[in-house]
């Protein structure tokens, strides 16, 4: 039956097998999320210890940051390096401008921005 799928027996049993424990998993989660007297102290929320593992990994991540090479390489590279370099872009085409219309290569007509 699994080759009429194009995969083997043995994936198709660990198919079959992942979704029931899926389907239990569930059944059970909604029967602890609908019974009105278990989590009643936890304002009806289903304490799940790997969300909060999660949340409590994500809250105190700061607190275990340790800078090493590739953390301060991957800083230089991604704030350092593009903000002088979008800086030097910025000077270099203003000095340009600027040095146009002082000598005059650039008429009044032609600017971008000018005051009427």
């Amino acid at each position: 039956m699994a080759e009429k799928y194009g995969i083997s027996e043995s994936e198709y049993n660990l198919i079959k097998t992942q979704a029931a424990r899926r389907a239990e998993l569930r059944k059970e989660f909604l029967k602890q999320r609908t019974n009105p007297f278990k989590h009643a102290s936890e304002a009806g929320y289903v304490f799940d210890p790997a969300l909060q593992r999660f949340m409590s990994m994500k809250v105190t991540q700061f607190e275990f940051f340790q800078a090493n090479r590739r953390t301060s390489l991957f800083g230089v590279c991604a704030i350092i390096i593009p903000m002088f370099s979008y800086g030097y872009l910025l000077w270099k085409d203003r000095t340009n401008r600027e040095a146009k219309i002082r000598n005059g290569e650039l008429r009044y007509r032609d600017r971008m921005f000018k005051l009427c």
